[in-house]
């Protein structure tokens, strides 16, 4: 699930997951300046991230 942030004057994402043993782990990205940009970036990751399952 993609969490979409103002961080400053920019935007960031990040996407959590749960790793092989079981923790949480984020994959974040920040610098994007429209919140657009980031949810888009943010889909993207997802969709790679399912695939790879």
């Amino acid at each position: 699930m993609a969490n979409i942030s103002k961080a400053g004057k920019t935007w960031r994402y990040r996407v959590s997951y749960y790793d092989d043993a079981g923790k949480r782990k984020w994959i974040t990205k920040s610098g994007f300046r429209t919140k657009a940009e980031a949810n888009a970036v943010a889909v993207k990751v997802e969709a790679d991230f399912i695939q790879r399952l």
